[in-house]
């Protein structure tokens, strides 16, 4: 999985047309100030182990929220992150359970923007030094002991 984190002043979207992938039941227009916003690219490694894969993602997005005093986050799919993706699925079935677990078990207000749609979307960073993270994650299964930051 590749997340890109940035802390923002405003993250907005705005769905525009639908893919053959798009899922059914979605919020087509959201915001949200103040936030951590996590672009998210479910890679093909990560079906081998979705709820590991998830619940790493959930562990790197709370500890960046606390770093950065944010209280809300938008987990974004952002495909343009990998060229070797999930299927659409299981991508859709990990950002799911990220937000599910992040509800559950922390006290951020967790969003998700929809999965499979063209969407315009403004992020107004804040441009502090931690205001823009990259990590790379891979199932505990496929990990080998290299570093991967």
């Amino acid at each position: 999985m590749r997340l890109l984190l940035i802390h923002a002043d405003l993250i907005a979207y705005e769905t525009l047309s639908k893919t053959k992938m798009a899922e059914p039941e979605i919020v087509a227009k959201d915001e949200m100030q103040d936030a951590l916003v996590v672009f998210c690219a479910v890679e093909s490694v990560d079906e081998t182990d979705q709820d590991d894969i998830a619940a790493q993602a959930c562990a790197e997005i709370a500890s960046v929220a606390a770093k950065v005093g944010a209280t809300r986050v938008m987990i974004y799919p952002y495909a343009h992150l990998s060229s070797d993706l999930a299927s659409p699925s299981a991508a859709v079935n990990v950002l799911k359970e990220i937000v599910r677990v992040l509800a559950d078990s922390t006290s951020l207000e967790v969003r998700r923007a929809p999965f499979g749609y063209y969407k315009k979307f403004t992020v107004t960073c804040k441009g502090h030094p931690l205001s823009e993270l990259s990590r790379h994650l891979v199932p505990s299964s496929n990990y080998k002991g290299q570093s991967l930051q």
